[in-house]
């Protein structure tokens, strides 16, 4: 049986949720995705960073619920406009996973941190790298990884630059453990797709504004994974006028 994953990414919520943040009310487009959610029922929600602009308790308490009332499991990782330790408390219990590794049906989940305080741009860390090869030389299954910052070029300059910046360890790391099927991430507010060996690459789409398509409404991901390796994903839009809706 395939494992139905979410990701949604950048949702930048305020705590005022009538806020706007470059012209664009965040709070009613992260409702409008929501709902759209509760029609496909994951099994799975990550979400991949940047959750709050502010990282204000408010704004993690009004996404707490609404994972609650979405009633599927969730990963929540920090992106560089969130507050770990504010996310960490509030995000902390069920339905939330506060593993780093998950496994289930036959594929494993694991959650990077790519932090940095007081930065914009990302690292991972020898650390973490050095835990990351260990865990992955445990099992030999189909595996995703998710993580904020993308670990390769975007071929958007501006936003290479404040991507993941020891990206060429980690993807020669990841180079040497074939089972990495899959590496999702935000950040960018695009996405985009790309293969390297055995692996590949999906970057996601914002709830909140997309910036270089300002036209486009609030995007999402979907994934299947199949027991035997092999998946399927698609990028999902909502109306601006169901995020309207859903605000009101």
């Amino acid at each position: 049986m395939a494992i139905s994953i979410a990701q949604i990414t950048d949702l930048h919520l305020l705590a005022d949720p009538e806020a706007a943040l470059r012209d664009c009310v965040t709070t009613a487009r992260a409702a409008g995705v929501f709902g759209a959610l509760k029609e496909r029922s994951p099994d799975l929600l990550l979400l991949s960073g940047d959750l709050s602009e502010d990282g204000s308790p408010a704004s993690y308490e009004r996404l707490r619920d609404w994972v609650e009332e979405l009633g599927c499991l969730a990963i929540a990782i920090a992106g560089n406009h969130d507050q770990p330790q504010c996310l960490a408390e509030i995000c902390g219990r069920t339905p939330f996973i506060n593993e780093s590794v998950y496994t289930v049906r036959g594929w494993r989940i694991i959650a990077l941190d790519s932090y940095q305080p007081k930065r914009v741009d990302g690292w991972l860390g020898a650390e973490q790298l050095d835990w990351l090869d260990r865990r992955l030389g445990e099992e030999s299954i189909p595996t995703l990884l998710v993580l904020h910052h993308p670990p390769v070029p975007t071929g958007v300059a501006k936003m290479d630059a404040i991507g993941l910046q020891d990206g060429p360890e980690f993807l020669n790391l990841i180079a040497r453990h074939r089972q990495v099927r899959l590496v999702l991430s935000g950040h960018a507010h695009q996405a985009f797709i790309q293969s390297r060996g055995s692996t590949t690459f999906l970057g996601c789409p914002a709830t909140a504004m997309q910036f270089d398509q300002a036209e486009l409404p609030a995007g999402w991901r979907s994934l299947e994974l199949e027991a035997d390796g092999s998946w399927r994903s698609q990028i999902h839009w909502v109306p601006a006028s169901s995020a309207l809706a859903l605000n009101q």
